[in-house]
């Protein structure tokens, strides 16, 4: 009795197995399509138009500031110093494609000359992470400062560099 059950099991195994095997029903596969895009932009070029220019500044003993307003276009010296003669704005002319572009800058850079070095805060209109949009594949842009002379700032001539940083947005 044990060899019929045994052969049963092993009947209904080896019948499992071959269910197993077999082919089953055909299941319908579905696909789909989808578009995609890219813009490739060009690289951001700049070329500075116009360097900045304080001017010429008569100081005391006393310390003083002198603005450079990008957005007025305008100087203004306060009471402690006195501006004498020209002055200019930095002037960048940017060229890229038609995009909008971030603009920023370190918060201060120095001048150095004969004295103490002296601090100037770039001056944007709309300030770090301001955007401009680059309208044809250019814009211009006007950069000012404000520059903190020291109380009795040694005479000569002050000159320093800043850095602008013109990324995609």
């Amino acid at each position: 009795m044990m060899a019929k059950a045994f052969a049963r099991s092993a009947i209904a195994a080896l019948l499992g197995a071959a269910a197993l095997l077999a082919p089953g029903m055909a299941k319908a596969a579905a696909a789909t399509s989808a578009t995609s895009q890219a813009q490739v932009l060009e690289e951001i070029q700049f070329a500075v138009l116009l360097d900045m220019d304080f001017g010429k500044i008569a100081v005391g003993g006393a310390a003083g500031t002198v603005d450079l307003d990008p957005n007025a276009g305008s100087r203004t010296c306060d009471p402690s110093v006195v501006c004498v003669g020209t002055f200019a704005m930095s002037r960048l002319q940017l060229s890229g494609s038609d995009a909008s572009v971030m603009v920023n800058f370190d918060p201060t850079f120095l001048l150095t000359g004969p004295g103490q070095p002296i601090v100037a805060e770039p001056q944007f209109p709309g300030g770090p992470g301001a955007v401009i949009n680059m309208t044809g594949g250019a814009a211009v842009v006007n950069f000012g400062a404000r520059l903190h002379i020291n109380a009795n700032q040694a005479p000569g001539s002050y000159s320093g560099q800043f850095s602008v940083n013109l990324e995609y947005n």
